[in-house]
Order: C-alpha cells, then sequence, then structure tokens
C-alpha cells in the first residue's frame, strides 16, 4: 500500500488500552505528514494546569499534526541513536507498504503492539528534545538509547507472533530486531558518574 493511503489509520480502533488505542490516530499525520512549528521552550515554572484536565472529546485527533520528528533524531550522534533511527525508518516503511488491513485495524492485540512500537518512537523524540534542557551527557544518552533499541525490537517481535500478521509485516517486524551496541565502558561510567555518584544525596522527609 503506498504511503498516501496512511491516512485510513486514524480509523485505528481498541478497547482494551485506550491511551494506546488514542495515540494510534496521531501516526499517519506524525510520520508522513509534519508540519513546521516554532520550537517549544523548556516550562519548569509554576503555572495553571487546569487545562490539562479539562478535555473535550477525542473526536478530530487524526487532523493534528505535529513537528518532523526528524529534527530531535538527528541533532545528537551516538551509536544506539544510529541503530533507534534504522529501526524507526523500517517501522515507518511497514506503516507505508505493510499497512494494517480492516481486520488487523480492529484486532486489540494486534493494535496494542503497533501502539507501543509507536510510543517507543515518541519517547525517544522527547528524551532527545530534553537533551540540551538538562545537560545530558553522551554516555548517559547513549545507554538510555541502548533500552530503547531493546524494547523497540521487543515489540517488533510481538508484532511479527500476532496470528494476523501478514508475510510482508513479518518481514518488517524481522528488520526491526536489532541489538544495540553494547559498550561496557560506557555502562561502568554511567553508573560510577550518575548512579553511584548521587548514593547519599537525597534523604526522606521526616
Amino acid at each position: 500500500m503506498a504511503a498516501r493511503d496512511i491516512r485510513a489509520l486514524p480509523k485505528l480502533e481498541g478497547t482494551v488500552h485506550v491511551n494506546l488505542a488514542l495515540i494510534l490516530k496521531f501516526m499517519p499525520n506524525y510520520f508522513f505528514f509534519p508540519a513546521e512549528y516554532s520550537e517549544i521552550p523548556l516550562c519548569d515554572f509554576a503555572r495553571n494546569d487546569d487545562f490539562l484536565f479539562n478535555q473535550g472529546p477525542a473526536r478530530g485527533l487524526g487532523k493534528i499534526q505535529f513537528h518532523d520528528y526528524n529534527l530531535a533524531y538527528n541533532a545528537y550522534d551516538v551509536p544506539n541513536l544510529a541503530l533507534f533511527r534504522e529501526q524507526i525508518a523500517v517501522f515507518k516503511d511497514f506503516l507505508a507498504m505493510a499497512t494494517p488491513d480492516e481486520a488487523q485495524q480492529k484486532d486489540t492485540d494486534f493494535l496494542l503492539a503497533l501502539g507501543e512500537l509507536f510510543a517507543l518512537v515518541l519517547y525517544g523524540q522527547l528524551i532527545l528534545e530534553n537533551v540540551k534542557h538538562y545537560g545530558v551527557d553522551n554516555d548517559t544518552l547513549d545507554q538510555i538509547l541502548d533500552c530503547l533499541v531493546r524494547d523497540l525490537s521487543k515489540f517488533a517481535l510481538q508484532l511479527y507472533s500476532k496470528p494476523s500478521s501478514t508475510p510482508a509485516q513479518m518481514d518488517f517486524c524481522l528488520k526491526m530486531i536489532r541489538k544495540p551496541i553494547v559498550d561496557s565502558a560506557r555502562y561502568d561510567r554511567v553508573w560510577r558518574n550518575s548512579v553511584d555518584a548521587l548514593k547519599g544525596a537525597y534523604e526522606m522527609n521526616p
């Protein structure tokens, strides 16, 4: 199925995991039809957030557009980020060329694995957008991406194993399964500098 047909995906339904079912409505515009927006600054000051809880109906979610995720993913260069980008590119090809059919779009079990894959891409973008705000060093960033590569591989395997997955979809899933670049020295540095170094830094309130 051509990439232009991906707009059919906002019709995806789910009943078990409401949040994952809803975010699938964002997927077509997120991957294929980005818009240009100004950068959102860090907002860590006190303010009224009542609007977060004053949510209306969920209709129209498929019309929402997003900033190009590639801007965040291309801003840094660490080994596991390169691997994760490759996995995302295959996932995008999966959506464009092995688009879930009508029956799969009503299969909650299938959609749950699809939503997990998409959520990892979103988490990765949020992490990368905050690197500069919190001064995350390359070792820590690479170690975080190590986890994301593993998780995306895990959910790709789950999607591969679904009863309704097609041969074309299974092929894309296999291409998404990647082993992260393991670096024992990097792991030790992160443990020593970012984990063990905080020992005793926090105290419980009496």
